[in-house]
C-alpha cells in the first residue's frame, strides 16, 4: 500500500488569475517553500435538535460554505516577492527600469495601498489573485481566488530573511498538478546584508543609515482582506471586503546612542522615518553593480519600549511601532522591489 510522504510534498503556484476565482494551471514552483494548507474546505453545519434522547448529533449535517486556510513558509527570495507584495498589497504594478540603457535586466515596482480606494482584486490595480496547487505522492489539489491574510517578514542574526505568508483560498479541487515545470533559479535574502535607515522626514527615506543598530526585525502586514458571501447561488465566496491596516513592527535594537534617540521620538510621541533594506548580493547586470533589494519603508509611532534586555552580552530593547498616515507624503508605508523579473511566467 502507497503512503502519502512528506518528502513528495510540494506547492506551485500561478500566474495573474484572469479574472479572481478563475482557476489557472500553476507556472511556477515556489522554490524553499513548506506549506501547512487545510486539507479540508468544508464549512459543515450539524443541527442539534430536542427529540427526546442524550444524543447530541441526531439529525444529519449538511455543508453551508467551503474555506480553504493555510499557512505557507519560506526562505525570502527576490523573485517570489513578486507575488507576496502583488497579493497583499498592491496588484497590476507597473514595473519601471531606472537605467534601461545599462541596466537592461533590472525591473522596480512600488507596493502602495490605495487609501481613498479600496485595494480589492475586484477593482483596477486591487490585489492580484493566483492559484495554488499542492499536495504529496497520494493526491494532489487546487485551490482558486488565493489572498494573503497576514505576510510576514522576520530577519534574525545569522539567518536567511524568512517569510510567513498566511492565505486564504476558495475551494479545493482534486487535481492533476501541472507537470514539466522547472526550478527557476532564485536568489535568497540574507538578514546579515539587511541595511537600517532612520530619519525625520519623508523626504530624506533611506538617507541616514544606522550601522549595527538594528539586531533583527518582525514586519507584519495584516490585510484585513476577509471573504465576502452572499446569496449567489454557490458555496464560496464571491468577493473580498477590506478595513483599515497598518504595519507592525517589532525591532530589537542593540542599545546605543542612536537607539536613545529613537526612545525620545517614543517619549515625545514624534513620527520616525524607517527603512529596512534587505539586500541581494549578486548584481543583475554585470558590471554594474546592481543588486537586487526590498525596501520596507514606513512612518511609525513607537507604542511599545521594553525595559532593556541581555543577548550574547550585548543590552538590547524590543521596540514595537505601528505605522502612521504621513500627510506631506500621503502614505504611512511604502515597499519597492528591484529585481530582474519583467512579468509573471506564462505558458
Amino acid at each position: 500500500m502507497a503512503y502519502g510522504l512528506k518528502a513528495f510534498e510540494h506547492i506551485q503556484i500561478s500566474n495573474v488569475e484572469d479574472s479572481p476565482g478563475s482557476a489557472e494551471a500553476a507556472e511556477e514552483i515556489l522554490t524553499g517553500a513548506t506549506a501547512n494548507i487545510t486539507y479540508g474546505d468544508k464549512v459543515i453545519h450539524q443541527l442539534e435538535q430536542d427529540r427526546n434522547s442524550l444524543s447530541r448529533n441526531l439529525a444529519d449535517d449538511f455543508v453551508v460554505g467551503t474555506l480553504v486556510e493555510g499557512s505557507i513558509e519560506m526562505a525570502l527570495n527576490f523573485r517570489h516577492a513578486l507575488w507576496l507584495f502583488s497579493n497583499s498589497i498592491r496588484g497590476n504594478i507597473t514595473r519601471t527600469q531606472p537605467d534601461a540603457s545599462n541596466q537592461p535586466l533590472a525591473f522596480l515596482r512600488t507596493f502602495e495601498p490605495g487609501l481613498t480606494t479600496a485595494n480589492t482584486p475586484d477593482i483596477t490595480d486591487g490585489i492580484d489573485t493566483f492559484t495554488l496547487e499542492f499536495g504529496d505522492s497520494i493526491q494532489n489539489l487546487e485551490t482558486e481566488f488565493v489572498f494573503t491574510r497576514t505576510l510576514t517578514i522576520t530577519g534574525a542574526a545569522n539567518e536567511p530573511v524568512m517569510v510567513t505568508w498566511d492565505i486564504t483560498g476558495r475551494q479545493l479541487t482534486e487535481t492533476s498538478i501541472t507537470g514539466a515545470l522547472s526550478v527557476v533559479a532564485v536568489e535568497y535574502a540574507v538578514s546579515n546584508q539587511v541595511e537600517f535607515y532612520v530619519d525625520s522626514s519623508v523626504a530624506n527615506w533611506g538617507t541616514t543609515e544606522k550601522k549595527g543598530m538594528l539586531r533583527g526585525f518582525t514586519w507584519t502586514l495584516e490585510t484585513q482582506f476577509t471573504p465576502r458571501f452572499g446569496a449567489d447561488g454557490s458555496l464560496y465566496f464571491y468577493g473580498l471586503n477590506e478595513d483599515k491596516k497598518a504595519v507592525e513592527l517589532e525591532l530589537i535594537y542593540n542599545r546605543e546612542a542612536t537607539s536613545e534617540l529613537e526612545k525620545d521620538k517614543y517619549n515625545a510621541r514624534t513620527t520616525t522615518f524607517l527603512r529596512i533594506a534587505i539586500l541581494g548580493q549578486t548584481e543583475i547586470d554585470s558590471g554594474q553593480a546592481n543588486i537586487p533589494y526590498i525596501y520596507l519603508d514606513g512612518a511609525y509611532r513607537y507604542f511599545d519600549w521594553t525595559e532593556p534586555g541581555d543577548e550574547d552580552g550585548s543590552v538590547t530593547e524590543t521596540v514595537s511601532a505601528q505605522s502612521v498616515y504621513d500627510a506631506t507624503g500621503s502614505k504611512d508605508f511604502s515597499v519597492k522591489l528591484y529585481n530582474d523579473v519583467d512579468d509573471y511566467p506564462s505558458a
